[in-house]
């Protein structure tokens, strides 16, 4: 009987992470508008890079307007600064306020480990006192970069920072643990909601 009854706990909680995971309490809303964000600038890109007569292999594959021109990330960043209000959004040409939440963006940098040292040097130098979590929007995980840097993101989270990892593509994202002391049932959910996708 006791048998039973733990196992009747163990589902609850795991239907209970699982409902919360998939709610959008365990995302805040400010944070599901910014990923929608990503993914309709994203569509725009490649759209973009479609249209375009270039017959530059590396732009077709990578895309030349991540990086320059009016596609390009810093029209990203001024797309995301609504949810200024909410985190600090790095990088930014303002300085960040120091509040409790902070987006790192990091959509296809040459260094592809920017992105969560970022998020690292935020959290634990730049706004020590006040951060306490850290949204990574990327577009590439590199699971030989994150796992250099799963000690510091454990440490953080012993100090009660939590740095959560989105992988977003055109298509949908999913969020990714950091480390295995940080991976919860949440991690692994591909989701593909909102107006971002176009078939």
């Amino acid at each position: 009987m006791c048998k039973n009854n733990a196992n009747n706990e163990q589902s609850e909680i795991t239907v209970g992470e699982l409902l919360s995971a998939i709610s959008e309490n365990e995302y805040p809303q400010y944070i599901l508008e910014a990923i929608n964000l990503v993914r309709e600038w994203m569509n725009e890109v490649t759209e973009s890079d479609n249209d375009s007569d270039d017959d530059d292999i590396f732009a077709a594959i990578f895309g030349e307007n991540y990086d320059e021109g009016a596609g390009g990330i810093d029209s990203l960043i001024e797309r995301l600064e609504g949810i200024g209000e909410y985190a600090d959004i790095i990088p930014n040409a303002k300085k960040p306020e120091g509040k409790s939440d902070a987006v790192i963006v990091s959509i296809t940098p040459p260094d592809y480990e920017s992105g969560l040292r970022a998020a690292i040097d935020y959290a634990a130098v730049f706004n020590r006192n006040k951060c306490r979590r850290v949204w990574i929007i990327s577009d590439t995980f590199i699971f030989d970069d994150v796992i250099k840097f799963s000690p510091h993101v454990d440490a953080l989270a012993e100090q009660g920072i939590t740095l959560r990892y989105i992988l977003v593509t055109p298509w949908g994202w999913v969020e990714l643990p950091l480390s295995g002391m940080t991976a919860t049932k949440h991690s692994f959910l591909w989701r593909n909601d909102g107006k971002a996708q176009k078939q």
